[in-house]
């Protein structure tokens, strides 16, 4: 059965394909048209030619006009076309993510880093993590900025603006949605690329414009080759000869610079698409209307001090490019350079571009790629409307209501309540195998991580400070790096020791510790742990099958809590519930599992 956020997508997934179909039709008819019109053009001319001339002339130019009249519609047609197509298939991938199938988007397994303090364990990044859930950054910098918000809380009021914004992104969801299929149909690494280029390439190729000589060249040779044309069409004569003699001087000239000109063409070639649609998206962005503080602090990095739009000046930079472009024809190429200087002219007004532009432009990359993270978080929320906004508190608190893993389909996950103590303490975990500790762990662990990029939760109540997480689970060994486990397992105690010493407001999730030693270490290591945690007073959840490790409460009465996830065991059938309760655990699974490969 589909959830009415399922309906919605649905239904404007049909009315886009409604529209695809009606734009196909009509690009059809005027692919049709411009054939009739080719065809009334030849005839027209081949029966008006002998009748007269200027009749022939006169028919062929409107003709010529209306024919491309058509080719620019044509066109138009066809760019629509393109970006409704590429909403399609975005709204498809939001149906396909909400039915459990893989986001076309990408993982951000670029991201994946063992050695991070919780994405590893928390399956932050990589394949059916929460990066690949949520992401609809297509751009490399609209990436990293996700990945930077998974991996560090943002602050309490960064938190909470963020939040502002992203309701106010949720209002617009084909803004969202048109913003995002002008992207797609991008290169991933273009704001990277054009960044690079104007930044770091451009202002070294353009030294050689900015000289009297080439200003001389500009201005004279394109005014002594006019008029010494004017004069050969006025005398005849010699002064055709002189004026071939000046275009093979023009040609020479031209060819000095060559070298240089073709390094400064080839940085901002092939650039002409991307720049249009780069403009197109701060031009919205830039002229609408924004509410929210954090939106609009983002938009202000747009301002030019000059009072310029920035969406003008990458216009200006696409015609500018458009205009360098022409060199491409050969035949246009040679009468624009031999007439007007037409690339060293071009190729000055780039340079006097770059020197007042560029800086801000290059800002825009970056507001676009900061749009596309919120607009990922605002279509999480978007998709998941009874996902809870959090409480973000000062201080030390957590308490959450029918908490589960946001990447569990609903129809299988088990949601659980929890709280902290009003004071830091260690939370003992006991329970059975395949019980729920582990599943528990990540669930609060992956939902804060969600809570401090700004993002709702997979909950009905989530009230949280800003911890700094750190984990203890999937700790393997390195062949690479010629780590063994139980020497892995020490560099991420080592880690958790000195975080929770540099940071007083640490959530330490463990998992099993030292699952690479024998039991009698493993315990005394374990107690050593809890007991420094505890005198450290950092909050920690400490999942385990030691029960010696649970009886620890005795001891520390007010600063150990004990949970468990149990199983219900009737003959060799066992039944979970998944459920948190509180104490120790009684019930164990493993004979019964041994039992059942034959071993019992």
């Amino acid at each position: 059965m589909q959830s009415a956020t399922q309906s919605t997508h649905q239904q404007q997934l049909n009315d886009i394909n409604t529209a695809i179909n009606r734009l196909k039709k009509t690009i059809n008819t005027y692919s049709f048209l411009r054939l009739i019109l080719f065809f009334i053009g030849v005839a027209g001319l081949f029966y008006t030619i002998n009748y007269s001339a200027g009749l022939s002339i006169g028919l062929g130019i409107i003709v010529f006009a209306l024919f491309l009249f058509l080719v620019g519609k044509h066109a138009k047609l066809l760019s629509l076309l393109n970006h409704q197509q590429h909403c399609a298939t975005l709204l498809q991938n939001e149906i396909d993510i909400l039915n459990g199938k893989q986001n076309i988007y990408c993982d951000g397994s670029q991201f994946f880093n063992s050695q991070h303090a919780y994405t590893s364990d928390l399956d932050i990044f990589g394949q059916k993590s929460l990066f690949a859930y949520l992401n609809r950054a297509h751009t490399n910098t609209g990436k990293l900025f996700i990945a930077n918000w998974l991996q560090q809380a943002g602050t309490e009021t960064k938190i909470g603006e963020r939040a502002n914004a992203l309701l106010e992104l949720n209002e617009n969801q084909n803004q969202n949605l048109n913003f995002r299929a002008s992207l797609f149909s991008l290169k991933p690494d273009v704001l990277t690329t054009l960044k690079s280029k104007l930044k770091n390439q451009l202002p070294i190729a353009l030294k050689f414009i900015n000289t009297k000589k080439i200003n001389f060249i500009i201005t004279l040779l394109p005014l002594l080759t006019f008029a010494i044309l004017a004069i050969a069409i006025a005398f005849n004569g010699i002064f055709w000869s002189i004026f071939s003699l000046q275009l093979v001087i023009n040609f020479v000239v031209y060819n000095l610079y060559i070298k240089p000109i073709n390094t400064a063409h080839n940085i901002v070639s092939k650039t002409n698409s991307a720049l249009k649609t780069v403009a197109n998206l701060i031009k919205n962005l830039e002229e609408k209307e924004w509410q929210t503080p954090y939106i609009k602090q983002i938009v202000a990095e747009l301002k030019n001090p000059d009072g310029n739009k920035t969406y003008t000046q990458i216009q200006q930079l696409s015609k500018i490019t458009t205009n360098l472009d022409y060199r491409n024809n050969i035949l246009v190429g040679i009468v624009l350079n031999l007439f007007f200087c037409w690339d060293l002219r071009v190729l000055k007004k780039l340079y006097h571009w770059e020197a007042t532009s560029t800086n801000t432009v290059i800002q825009s990359f970056d507001v676009i790629a900061h749009f596309e993270a919120l607009i990922s978080l605002a279509t999480l929320n978007h998709n998941h409307p009874n996902w809870v906004r959090p409480i973000i508190s000062p201080g030390f608190s957590f308490d959450a209501q029918n908490m589960a893993h946001p990447l569990i389909a609903e129809s299988k996950s088990v949601s659980n309540h929890f709280n902290f103590a009003q004071n830091p303490s260690t939370d003992i975990i006991t329970g059975s195998n395949m019980a729920g500790k582990s599943t528990f762990l990540r669930t609060l662990g992956i939902n804060m991580v969600l809570a401090f990029t700004g993002a709702n939760v997979c909950a009905n109540y989530f009230k949280t400070s800003v911890f700094t997480l750190v984990s203890y689970m999937r700790i393997i060994d390195s062949l690479d790096a010629e780590t063994s486990t139980f020497k892995a397992e020490i560099n991420r105690l080592k880690m958790i020791l000195e975080l929770t010493q540099s940071h007083p407001n640490t959530l330490v999730l463990i998992d099993e510790m030292l699952r690479g030693t024998n039991s009698k270490d493993k315990y005394e290591g374990s107690k050593a742990l809890v007991e420094k945690l505890v005198s450290q007073q950092t909050s920690t959840l400490f999942a385990t099958h030691d029960l010696q490790i649970a009886q620890l409460e005795q001891q520390y009465p007010t600063q150990i809590r004990n949970f468990n996830f149990d199983v219900k065991i009737d003959g060799d059938e066992m039944f979970f519930d998944y459920k948190i309760k509180t104490g120790e655990c009684k019930t164990f699974n493993a004979a019964v599992l041994l039992k059942a490969i034959g071993l019992g």
